[in-house]
């Protein structure tokens, strides 16, 4: 039996040139699969076939300086001479190919946060053949968080996340093809964790003024029915046994209504024109500001509630989620509070 892996090389310096290429090998062979490997300016990734639970010594040809080498998300260590590169693989029982897969899971109590952290030079599939969607990619975050809130102010996460079917997972896309993972066009995922391969996914799917144009709703079981919900169409989530958990309608002006089962109901809108400028969430005449921006040093997303910020933390090189970091004071209660006065010409609820 073989084992099937990625390593990821991380470049010294930006280059064209692939970081390595293997050295001829008895045990050990590399495989041509353009959905897991891949080669940009900052990274070498190349997918091999290693024998099953042995200790395995690799040598590469050294293109261009590497800084580090990654399996999963856990360095691996080398040594590296002006045109080789050498490293020792532990005992593996089980494939592990998806180091492209790069995103962080920020977890809050009955809810998953995904964030996916590929950046320009990363990517792959169709969006290699366009433009970064830095707007799209904004309009999602923010999109999330916002979600966030909202299902935490209708205690969405308290009364499902934590219950059987959950938690409640909010993702948005990825941009570099990751095991031939397409993701394409831009959108926000939003589904539960349980049953597992099973609970319908919804694709909320941006159009060009990054708000909502439709939703497209499947699991991933095979033959799974496809159904897609235009604006206007609520788009309802059901537990195993049928009951009713929430649902999620893109309202008439390409926002979200996310309602519960008891009636209750939050609005999400763009602050501006499309959810690239932010998002508010409204409940109950109460309103919050969401505003996400992605920083490079420290590399880290950073979510302004209401003006106040908080980074969450991420390896830039594997997607790892490190943690958040307050950079400021927060206010007393970071739920939804009273309009601030610059909030205050916004018609909250105001289900369009």
């Amino acid at each position: 039996m073989d084992i099937r892996i990625t390593l990821k090389f991380l470049k010294s310096t930006p280059s064209s040139e692939p970081a390595v290429r293997l050295s001829p090998s008895m045990h050990v062979f590399e495989v041509v699969d353009h959905d897991y490997s891949s080669n940009n300016a900052t990274e070498t990734i190349i997918c091999l076939v290693v024998p099953f639970n042995t200790t395995q010594d690799i040598t590469f040809e050294l293109v261009t300086p590497v800084r580090r080498v990654v399996l999963g998300s856990s360095d691996v260590p080398f040594k590296a001479t002006n045109n080789q590169l050498a490293l020792q693989l532990p005992p593996l029982i089980a494939n592990n190919d998806r180091v492209a897969d790069m995103h962080m899971i920020v977890p809050f109590p009955g809810v998953d946060l995904r964030l996916e952290v590929a950046d320009a030079n990363q990517r792959g599939g169709e969006y290699a053949k366009k433009p970064y969607p830095f707007d799209a990619r904004t309009a999602a975050m923010a999109v999330e968080f916002a979600l966030l809130e909202a299902i935490q102010a209708l205690e969405l996460d308290q009364n499902i996340g934590l219950g059987s079917c959950g938690p409640i997972y909010l993702m948005g896309f990825d941009t570099n093809n990751p095991c031939g993972h397409t993701d394409w066009p831009p959108h926000v995922h939003l589904h539960m964790a349980r049953p597992a391969y099973g609970a319908p996914i919804g694709h909320y799917y941006f159009d060009s003024n990054f708000t909502f144009s439709h939703n497209i709703m499947y699991s991933r079981k095979v033959n799974a029915e496809v159904t897609q919900f235009e604006r206007g169409v609520p788009c309802p989530h059901y537990a195993p046994d049928g009951s009713m958990l929430f649902d999620l309608t893109i309202t008439k002006t390409g926002s979200l209504r996310l309602s519960a089962a008891n009636g209750n109901s939050a609005l999400i809108e763009p602050i501006d024109s499309g959810f690239n400028t932010g998002a508010y969430v409204s409940v109950d005449n109460r309103v919050m500001e969401i505003a996400v921006t992605l920083n490079d040093k420290p590399a880290s997303v950073q979510v302004a509630r209401d003006g106040v910020p908080t980074h969450y933390l991420f390896d830039p090189d594997t997607g790892a989620y490190l943690g958040p970091a307050q950079i400021a004071d927060p206010p007393d209660e970071l739920a939804l509070n009273q309009p601030t006065h610059s909030q205050s010409a916004h018609k909250l609820n105001s289900d369009t």
